[in-house]
């Protein structure tokens, strides 16, 4: 499955090392399509393990990512050890969490992930994924599947201007949309109380 995480460095696309890069580069074509212009005009980069590209491949990627007036940053291949995008155990430090900003609408077959905050100006439609390490906040309506805390953070919150999700998860904990609950209007939040989650108006 191709990511688009945000990492410190800035926003970053994982291509796996399974399949052929071509295979990829179709899929690719597809996300973007499907996804408009909601990574229009960024400079990402391309995290692609221990996989060798030719000048052609790098070329195609080239092509392709500027037809969407995209750029890239540059080319990190990452070493096996660091490729587990979430570690185990929590850093007894904690660090300063990265928020990263979105604009459009997470469409199903995207998925979203930060080692920080995420904050979304839009939708997260069913089949969207969207997985944070910190807290979720939606200027628009959840309906896909909403993961906080995913490094076993249980103070983690989601909050959203409609909650009708296909499931929420905050650390280890998930829940999922109760069959026939009417879809309620207003900002609502999502957190631990005790040992499930409840969601609240705000």
């Amino acid at each position: 499955q191709l990511v688009f995480k945000g990492l410190k460095q800035g926003l970053t696309l994982f291509i796996p090392e399974e399949k052929s890069f071509a295979h990829w580069l179709e899929i690719l074509d597809l996300q973007l399509k499907q996804a408009k212009n909601f990574f229009q005009g960024g400079a990402i980069l391309v995290e692609i393990g221990e996989r060798k590209l030719s000048p052609s491949e790098h070329g195609d990627l080239k092509r392709l990512l500027a037809k969407y007036r995209m750029t890239i940053k540059s080319f990190n291949p990452l070493e096996k050890k660091r490729f587990n995008p979430w570690p185990r155990e929590i850093q007894k430090k904690e660090k300063q969490a990265e928020v990263l900003f979105f604009k459009g609408t997470v469409r199903s077959g995207q998925r979203l992930e930060n080692d920080g905050h995420i904050v979304i100006k839009g939708d997260v439609n069913p089949g969207g994924e969207v997985v944070a390490s910190g807290d979720i906040i939606i200027l628009g309506a959840l309906r896909g599947i909403a993961h906080a805390g995913a490094r076993g953070n249980l103070q983690a919150e989601i909050i959203a201007l409609t909650i009708s999700p296909v499931q929420l998860r905050i650390a280890h904990i998930f829940s999922r949309t109760p069959e026939g609950r009417e879809e309620r209007q207003g900002p609502e939040i999502a957190h631990i109380k005790g040992e499930k989650i409840v969601v609240q108006r705000l």
